[in-house]
């Protein structure tokens, strides 16, 4: 692909970035304010531009071909500097700012995270406005790199050359039973653990977790009676059955007391977790999106 810049109409870009936001024709029109005609006008003047199809159509959508991932990596950081040099000093006044914020994050980020940052945003930011999405870890990606959301909280072991990130929070598991438990007294061994029927709280919705993976290693395994894909229930499920559930430190804490839980340490060996905010490189240097990293990273330090 050698050409000039000046045989090459600039819009196409920001065509191109918006398709690879939105992976539909309509909506990314509608995005940049284009007719559906136009859209499909302009991705087959950039298909003749690359020599490439860029975009391949699937049952969830259009599908980006490698080159146009390749381009998408080189062209939106590009044009995030484009728009910061237009814009010259970008202010953000949080106190007078009704701007709203989409974070993604799971239900156990949500629970941890969400009152501490309200309680702050009350004081320093009284009328902006927060929009929760959630989903598993590819769903949040998704959302983050198609514009969706300014930034996702969560556990994130891939790295993804355009995302960027900080750690917000360490946390460890621990095992969880009601106090009156059958057999479960003052310590939990890990032939009780074993011996207990157990609640998994699983995002994908199946029957497999971490420990599971940890006990085939050692030719063990645990009975499952039922798999959630949310954490608040558990407590509740567990106040009223001899189940043992592994959960957050953080979650096991705020409900023992009212639910009447007992606490363990795990009999296993399972490594703590790390929690992450992760945010896409076009948003950078874009003084909203640093009041809101500074700000989730201040809260992070007293939770």
């Amino acid at each position: 692909m050698n050409f000039s810049l000046s045989q090459i109409d600039l819009n196409l870009l920001v065509v191109f970035d918006a398709l690879m936001r939105d992976r539909h024709v309509t909506r990314a029109g509608e995005r940049i304010g284009l007719s559906q005609p136009a859209t499909s006008n302009a991705l087959a003047r950039l298909r003749y531009l690359t020599k490439d199809e860029l975009f391949i159509r699937a049952k969830s959508g259009l599908q980006p071909t490698p080159v146009a991932i390749s381009l998408a990596q080189q062209i939106q950081p590009a044009l995030q500097q484009i728009q910061i040099a237009l814009s010259s000093a970008e202010s953000f006044d949080p106190m007078n700012s009704d701007r709203v914020f989409a974070i993604g994050m799971t239900d156990y980020v949500e629970f941890v995270l969400l009152p501490p940052m309200l309680e702050k945003l009350e004081l320093v930011a009284p009328n902006l406005k927060i929009q929760v999405r959630t989903g598993d870890r590819q769903q949040l990606f998704d959302l983050l790199d198609n514009g969706k959301v300014d930034l996702i909280c969560g556990v994130f072991p891939e790295q993804i050359a355009w995302h960027q990130e900080q750690l917000l929070f360490r946390e460890r598991f621990v095992c969880v039973c009601r106090q009156n438990h059958s057999f479960i007294r003052d310590s939990l061994s890990l032939e009780e653990y074993l011996a207990t029927s157990h609640l998994l709280i699983s995002i994908k919705e199946d029957m497999v977790g971490r420990v599971d993976k940890l006990l085939a290693k050692q030719e063990l395994s645990r009975n499952i009676t039922i798999s959630i894909p949310h954490f608040l229930v558990a407590p509740a499920i567990l106040a009223r059955t001899d189940l043992i559930a592994t959960l957050a430190e953080r979650v096991a804490i705020a409900f023992a007391k009212d639910q009447k839980l007992k606490v363990f340490p795990c009999p296993l060996p399972m490594e703590n977790f790390s929690v992450f905010m992760r945010w896409h490189q076009s948003t950078r240097d874009r003084a909203t999106h640093s009041w809101l990293r500074h700000t989730l990273t201040e809260i992070a330090l007293v939770i």
